[in-house]
């Protein structure tokens, strides 16, 4: 197994441990989720925590392509919301510019 830096993702690494050791690899990415969830703001943090735990009871006994396309859906969803939520901004930069404020 290659080595890992905490900085760079190696999905050649991440895929042959997922191969050669799945326990493994359920641990380690357990361990990277928990870690990346700790990063944000606690507000960003506790929303990543229940977004992650609706995904595992969703998937739970799934396999890996259930897995998969459930975690293709969420991303979607969130793309989408990401859409709505700059579309609000953008609103809202116009009408400050229409006011003169800017």
């Amino acid at each position: 197994m290659a080595e890992h830096s905490a900085n760079r993702f190696d999905f050649d690494d991440w895929a042959g441990l997922y191969l050669e050791n799945p326990q493994e690899f359920e641990a380690r990415r357990q361990a990277a989720l928990m870690i990346e969830l700790t990063r944000g703001s606690a507000e960003n943090c506790a929303a990543g925590r229940a977004l992650l735990e609706s995904y595992e009871k969703q998937v739970k006994g799934g396999d890996s392509q259930q897995r998969m396309q459930m975690a293709a859906s969420m991303m979607l969803e969130s793309t989408e919301q990401l859409k709505t939520e700059l579309m609000i901004l953008k609103q809202a930069l116009q009408s400050t510019e229409e006011q003169g404020e800017v």
